[in-house]
C-alpha cells in the first residue's frame, strides 16, 4: 500500500530498516553464539572458560534482536498471509453453523419466499435483511429498504 500520505512513507522506510537490520544482526548473533559455545566446549579446563560463555550469551542476545527485527519488518506480510487463509475458512464454517441462513442476514446463500419449480431465484438480495426479492423490485418485499 503505497500513496502520497507521509505516514505511509515512514511507514515503510521502517520495515525496510527493520528488515535489513534483522537480516545482518540474525546471522551474526548465531556465528558469535556458536564461536561462543564451541569455545565452551573446546576449552581444556575449568580455569577460565568466561569468554566462550560470554560469546554464546552475547551472540545468543544479538540473534534474539535481530529475529525480533525480521518479525517487525515482516509482521504485516505474515498478517496478510494468515487472513488470507482464515478468511474463507470463517466463512465456510459460519455459512455450515447458520444452514446457510446467515448470520444476522450477512451470508446468506438460501433462498427466501416461493418459487416456482425449476426457476432459479435472479433477483437481488437485501443488504438490510438479506431476503431476495424479485428482478424488478426497486424495495425489499420484507423491509422495505431500498435496493438501488
Amino acid at each position: 500500500m503505497t500513496g502520497d500520505h507521509p505516514g505511509l512513507r515512514h511507514q515503510s522506510g521502517a520495515r525496510t530498516s527493520f528488515r535489513v537490520a534483522g537480516c545482518v544482526l540474525a546471522p551474526v548473533g548465531l556465528a558469535v553464539s556458536g564461536y561462543g559455545f564451541a569455545s565452551f566446549l573446546g576449552h581444556d579446563g575449568w580455569d577460565a572458560p568466561t569468554t566462550g560463555i560470554a560469546c554464546f550469551v552475547g551472540g545468543f542476545l544479538v540473534l534474539m534482536v535481530g529475529v525480533l527485527c525480521l518479525q517487525a519488518g515482516f509482521g504485516g506480510v505474515a498478517a496478510r498471509y494468515g487472513a488470507g487463509e482464515t478468511v474463507p475458512v470463517l466463512k465456510d464454517s459460519a455459512w455450515y453453523l447458520s444452514d446457510g441462513q446467515g448470520i444476522m442476514g450477512a451470508g446468506r446463500t438460501v433462498d427466501d419466499g416461493p418459487q416456482t419449480r425449476g426457476a432459479p431465484a435472479a433477483g437481488p438480495y437485501c443488504r438490510s435483511c438479506g431476503v431476495r426479492n424479485d428482478p424488478d423490485a426497486r424495495f425489499c418485499d420484507s423491509c422495505g429498504g431500498s435496493l438501488a
